[in-house]
This record gives C-alpha cells, structure tokens and sequence, in this order.
C-alpha cells in the first residue's frame, strides 16, 4: 500500500475510465480549463444527469467510507459500488418524474429551496457552510447548479404529494406511532454531544522518524487487532502510543459538542454504539483509533409541535402511498428511454 491510496480522489474513483465507455455524442463535453470534468452520466428521455450531480450525492457516503476503511480494499469498494447504484437509482427515477410533469408548469418558490439547502447542510455538514462549499467546489458542481439539483428533487417530493398522497388523513394513531419510530429524526443534531476514547499515531513519530507513513499505519491496524482481541487495554495503550494531550489520561476525551467536530469525524463516532471501537481512520496527520464511552442526543420536539406534526403526516401519508407510486414509477421507466454511461 502506499499512501496515496488512503486519499484517492472521489472523482478518479468513480470516474477512472468513464471516458471509455461513453460512445454517445451527448456524453462528451470539453474539460474546463483547470476544473472537474462535467460529463453526462445519465440520460432520461433525453433529460441529463451530470456526473457532478452524482459525485456531489455520494460525497457524504465516500468521506465517511474513506474513514472507516482508509486502506480501501474490497469492502469499501463494494460498500461504494452499492451506494452508487443508490444513487443513480434515485437520481433516474427524479428525472422520470420530472419528465412526466414537465408541461404541468409547476413552480417551487426559491425560499423553499434554500430552507431545504440550509436543512442539508445543518444535518450533513454540522451547519458548516464553508464545509458544504469545499465539497461542493470539489464534486465541481456550482452553487447554482446544485440549488437547481435541490430544486427538482423538492419538485417532485410536491409532485408526489399532490399526485399520490391525498388519501385517507392518518388517524392520530397513526401519526403516533410514525413519531415514536422516527422521531430522532426531527432533532437539532448540533446539540448532540459525545464522549470517547481516542489513540492517535501521527503519520511522523519524533521518536521514530525512520518509521515510513505505510509503517505507521500498518502499526495502528495491528494495535486496532489487539483491542479486538482483548490482549491490549485501551487506556494502557493509549498511555503508551497515543500522541495528543489526552494520551496521559488513557485517552479520555471530555464531551465535545458534534458541531465542534470535524463534520467527517462527527458522522463516524455518532454512527457507533457506546462500547464500540473503531479505526483506524487516516487524515492528513495520522490515524485515530476510537472507542465509544457515551453519546448524549439532543431532545427531539414534542408531537404538538404544529411543523413536527405535519412532517410526520406527510411521512405517513407517504408510505400508505408507496405501493402506488412505485407501480407508476415503474410504468414511467417501462415508456422512458433511459441510457447511462458510468
């Protein structure tokens, strides 16, 4: 292994050899004077999906696949593959949908549109703006071009509503029984906090330059095997390896708020359960091993909230309309030409 490939690019990921395998005139496009390609990775009765499109979607699953799997290999590859078929999955079936109800003249207000990006960036990126850009500037998507990305999805989230979900009103019940199950969904996630454990190897040990980053790493999976086989303490091998200030106190970390973490980090140690160890995750330093002690979610808003309740109405209303939909879909992909070129 070397190093590079603990960092592969996202678009040399996903689009290595792409160029190859798309013989359609409309698939290619002239590179822009030092940026991302933008080349078509799908079209659906004629209408594009762009590879930025598809690169900006899977970012979030890439960053935190890289973390858990830094050596990539054949898991993160697959856990890749299925997470792009996913998306190519969803962003084909918007287009059917747009496709269809593209005479119908609808037009979704731009407040909307940037309350539902401001929504993606609190629950995605901890509500860091900048992050958000950085990623969206290295998907070599445009801001414009992804509000109007947001503005088709929101398009046909209405467009079902209007089309499919105006049956039966849930019965309070129903609705109950929706927020007892989903109700953490509808939390300020930039509350929540976290306590854990943490052994750092630096990608330079001072007391061991001769050490080669490749090393480093190789050691940080081998202490990683030993925590699993229990023949290591956590807190005597964070005493005696870990290099960050809190090395001395077997790596206890206070609680930390998650919209102090880095937003990659965040999304990573508030997936695991207390208890539960992970790593080593690599960035730019070294490679962290961490161990769960607590995580303390914020409250999520009471049912009588007016906003909350219409949310989960809809949620309900949405799934007693899933079969339906699903067999219209599939009879708008069964008339559509659909060609895809990733």
């Amino acid at each position: 292994m070397k190093l590079a490939s603990i960092a592969l690019p996202l678009s040399a990921l996903l689009f290595c050899g792409v160029a190859a395998a798309q013989d359609d005139e409309t698939a290619k496009q002239p590179a822009p004077q030092g940026g991302v390609v933008n080349r078509i990775a799908a079209t659906v009765n004629g209408r594009p999906i762009t590879a930025c499109e598809v690169r900006m979607r899977l970012a979030p699953y890439f960053r935190e696949l890289t973390m858990l799997y830094p050596q990539q290999g054949p898991r993160f590859n697959s856990e890749l593959v299925k997470a792009k078929k996913e998306v190519m999955k969803d962003l084909i079936e918007r287009e059917l949908v747009l496709s269809e109800f593209e005479t119908k003249g609808y037009i979704m207000k731009d407040d909307i549109i940037e309350e539902e990006i401001n929504r993606r960036i609190l629950v995605g990126f901890n509500g860091d703006r900048d992050a958000f850009l950085d990623s969206l500037r290295k998907s070599g998507m445009s801001l414009g071009e992804y509000r109007e990305s947001v503005r088709k999805e929101v398009t046909v989230q209405s467009m079902r509503s209007t089309k499919y979900e105006r049956g039966i009103p849930p019965t309070p019940d129903e609705i109950q029984r929706e927020y007892d199950t989903t109700k953490s969904d509808y939390r300020d996630i930039s509350q929540d906090s976290v306590e854990y454990d943490k052994i750092f190897i630096p990608m330079v040990d001072q007391e061991k330059p001769e050490q080669t980053p490749e090393e480093r790493y190789n050691f940080a999976c081998a202490l990683r095997q030993q925590l699993d086989a229990g023949s290591v303490n956590f807190d005597d091998a964070a005493r005696e390896h870990s290099r960050d200030a809190h090395a001395a106190d077997g790596g206890r970390w206070p609680a930390i708020k998650r919209c102090d973490l880095a937003v990659d980090f965040a999304n990573v140690v508030f997936s695991v359960q207390p208890g539960q160890v992970f790593g080593p995750i690599a960035d730019n330093y070294g490679f962290t091993i961490v161990r769960v002690r607590d995580k303390h979610l914020a409250p999520a808003p009471p049912l009588s909230n007016p906003e909350v309740k219409e949310r989960v109405d809809d949620a309900v209303r949405r799934k007693q309309s899933e079969k339906r939909y699903r067999e219209w879909v599939e009879r708008l992909r069964g008339k559509a030409v659909i060609r895809t070129f990733i």
